[in-house]
């Protein structure tokens, strides 16, 4: 299979942009661009010139001022969304930086070796269709400490050269591309030094990814660059900005696919002992801690914040919720370079951003979603010729790696099941083994991880995954499911994942934009040719239809997608909403004068008097009858059982300031928890101030412990 090259009007407005920038700039040649040996870019645009030109291309872009971000630095900044193609868009804007002005040098900076290889595979698939198009072929190569000769070439060659490199190439004086004091100089100076005589343009992929660090950027300067053309989603520095390509524009458009998402959540769980540490305050003094726990209220039970707790401090006393009578905060603490916890004095720890939730059991549930899904959608595809993939990230490589690990148990027994189910037979473990692919790898000392040489040395399932995407996209190849634990993340995508879970124990830090950016590619068949939705294409019914299954709610999911948007291109002003703006006008100040003749009047005093007697008073009940109302009503309660609430709903239309959803739907299922004890009669005394014996009559009364045994505290 090969990738066809596709002319998208929205990838050559992008490189449009960038050439137009320098509009006027004269031709490099030999004569020109050719110093003591060293084939340069030389620029013969002014600050100012180019500074125009910005502008104009701002107007005739449709970029406000404000946007813009005008600058004197070198750097441009190119917004695309997540799976339109920036990567194929500055290789093309490189042929075209050499076809208009005869630029040679260009360094593209990666932050990651599965974006590294990214850019090299992606150069690879479309360098013959390129080199049709343009009528030459640039060098393009993999900078590597033990291949001197490639940068040597690099600096001295007329012909176009592209070295892809990550910062961590030259990031500290120890590199070798830094060293003055080495046999193999480059006419006795420093490789670094003769690299920035070149002045070559760099392309910055994904800079968020620690490009922007005083160190980073201090490094960047020493290459001299002629430009610096940062590429990103999601930038977080802003310098020029010449084209965007917003979320909601490349879906309305149809740019990428459509996405729905369905989460899986407890509901009913009142009476485990949830708790989680929502953040730690540092100030003046001891640290203090904001834990979310379930609260006994005058409406039930209700899962919120505290406020600020000190060292010591009750949860019984803060909640008035007997399932924590035991937890005495003991130690709060905020390491360094670790997440802040809250220790108990009965051996209890918590941590910032972990969950609490039965993970075993909603990992189970959404990874059974996960392959209902994949299965569905991989009969309706596979019709296409297309391959079905689905992406799913951990955070704990042991859950999934180990034999026993909750993930990798719960993922062979879903799909044993729902195999069955779909085809009538369940499959062998050489089948169930074939379809996982895993970024992952272990270490010399038994551990596991996904850093990039250890990845490296696993070299079947690195190259599939990263190197080989024709490969992975073929109805031959039997991977299906891939894991990642974090290295994927950001940068890799692949056109035919449709479907993304994660399954965390804490809450994921990756950014919802990049999550779901991983399949947001339009899909590509068995000739390697894109695959669009025909217009009017029933909702739900598309192929370019992405399932994202997020760890957390639907609602929440939703709402931090939509900030992550507002926060960039949002038009609402954060903060409550006004009835009237006073702002500017002075603080308006009335006194208001006591009536004396009313405050010092018999009638009032006699009153005030009989307002702040102190009263005591005894009620008598008739026991028996206590007794038996109690008896009847709890008879008659109703309990609702632990459940899994399964929701799915799909992401209708982004705009700048609202994610619009429709085609809401949601599912239970019953399923259990693990309950904090209860002493039955101590809580009823506890709550009404009956004696232990009347509790005890009312208890033994009851015909319905089952009931109550089921949820303890969900009794409506």
């Amino acid at each position: 299979m090969k990738l066809k090259l596709e002319q998208l009007e929205y990838q050559q407005k992008a490189i449009h942009f960038v050439i137009s920038v320098l509009k006027g700039q004269g031709q490099n040649t030999f004569d020109n661009a050719c110093i003591e040996g060293i084939r340069s870019n030389i620029l013969s645009l002014s600050k100012k010139e180019i500074q125009q030109n910005i502008k104009d291309i701002a107007i005739e872009n449709g970029i406000e001022e404000q946007a813009l971000k005008i600058s004197e630095d070198n750097d441009l900044c190119v917004e695309m969304e997540t799976g339109t193609g920036k990567t194929l868009v500055y290789i093309k804007t490189i042929f075209e930086l050499f076809k208009h002005y005869g630029f040679t040098k260009f360094i593209i900076l990666v932050p990651s070796v599965a974006i590294k290889e990214g850019v090299l595979k992606t150069f690879e698939i479309f360098e013959k269709q390129l080199e049709d198009i343009y009528n030459t072929k640039p060098n393009c190569f993999e900078y590597d400490s033990k291949r001197l000769s490639r940068v040597m070439n690099f600096i001295e060659e007329q012909h176009p050269q592209i070295m892809v490199m990550t910062l961590q190439s030259f990031n500290s004086d120890d590199r070798i591309l830094n060293q003055a004091q080495r046999e193999d100089l480059f006419f006795n100076m420093p490789y670094i030094e003769a690299i920035a005589r070149a002045n070559p343009i760099m392309i910055m992929d994904e800079p968020q990814e620690g490009m922007d660090t005083d160190n980073s950027i201090e490094r960047i300067e020493t290459l001299n660059p002629l430009f610096k053309i940062r590429y990103s989603a999601t930038h977080k520095v802003m310098k020029n900005l010449v084209y965007r390509l917003t979320p909601f524009d490349s879906y309305k458009q149809g740019l990428v696919k459509k996405i729905e998402v369905l989460t899986v959540s407890e509901k009913n769980d009142e009476a485990s002992m949830k708790i989680e540490l929502s953040k730690i305050e540092l100030g003046k003094g001891e640290p203090k801690a904001v834990l979310k726990v379930w609260h006994q209220t005058v409406a039930g039970f209700k899962f919120k914040n505290t406020k600020n707790l000190d060292k010591n401090a009750e949860l019984y006393e803060v909640t008035g919720n007997i399932i924590y009578k035991d937890y005495v905060i003991e130690q709060i603490a905020k390491p360094i370079r670790d997440k802040g916890f809250v220790k108990f004095k009965n051996g209890a720890v918590i941590r910032e951003g972990d969950q609490a939730k039965d993970c075993s059991v909603i990992f189970g549930e959404q990874i059974y979603w996960l392959i209902d899904s994949h299965f569905r959608k991989k009969e309706k595809l596979k019709k296409e010729g297309i391959k079905c993939l689905s992406l799913t990230f951990i955070d704990r490589v042991d859950n999934y790696i180990q034999p026993e690990g909750v993930i990798k148990k719960a993922f062979e027994e879903q799909y044993k099941k729902i195999h069955l189910e779909f085809y009538g037979k369940e499959p062998s473990p050489e089948q169930i083994k074939g379809i996982q692919g895993y970024y992952f790898a272990q270490t010399g000392k038994g551990d596991y991880t996904d850093n990039d040489r250890s990845m490296s040395n696993n070299k079947e399932l690195y190259d599939l995954i990263l190197k080989d995407k024709e490969k992975l996209l073929s109805l031959d190849n039997p991977v299906e499911f891939i894991f990642s634990h974090s290295a994927l993340g950001v940068g890799w995508d692949n056109p035919n994942v449709f479907n993304i879970a994660t399954l965390n124990q804490s809450y994921s830090e990756i950014k919802k934009r990049q999550e779901i950016g991983r399949g947001l590619r339009i899909c590509v068949n068995q000739n390697g040719q894109r695959v669009y939705d025909a217009p009017g294409v029933i909702e739900g019914e598309e192929i370019n239809l992405l399932t994202v299954i997020p760890n957390e709610t639907y609602e929440t999911f939703v709402s931090q997608y939509q900030s992550e948007i507002s926060e960039i291109y949002g038009t609402k002003e954060a903060g409550a909403e006004t009835r009237n703006n006073h702002k500017g006008q002075g603080i308006s100040e009335k006194k208001i004068k006591r009536n004396e003749s009313l405050f010092n009047s018999p009638s009032f005093k006699e009153f005030w008097r009989r307002l702040a007697r102190k009263t005591e008073y005894l009620v008598f009940f008739d026991e028996e009858r206590i007794i038996n109302e109690s008896i009847s009503s709890l008879n008659g309660i109703t309990i609702s059982e632990p459940k899994l609430e399964i929701s799915l709903g799909r992401i209708q239309d982004i705009s700048a300031d609202t994610v619009e959803t429709s085609d809401f739907r949601t599912e239970n299922k019953a399923t259990h928890t693990f309950f904090a004890p209860l002493d039955l009669v101590e809580e009823i005394s506890e709550n009404t101030a009956l004696a232990y014996p009347t509790v005890f009559k009312i208890v033994k009364g009851l015909t319905n412990l089952k009931e109550i045994i089921k949820n303890p505290r969900n009794i409506k």
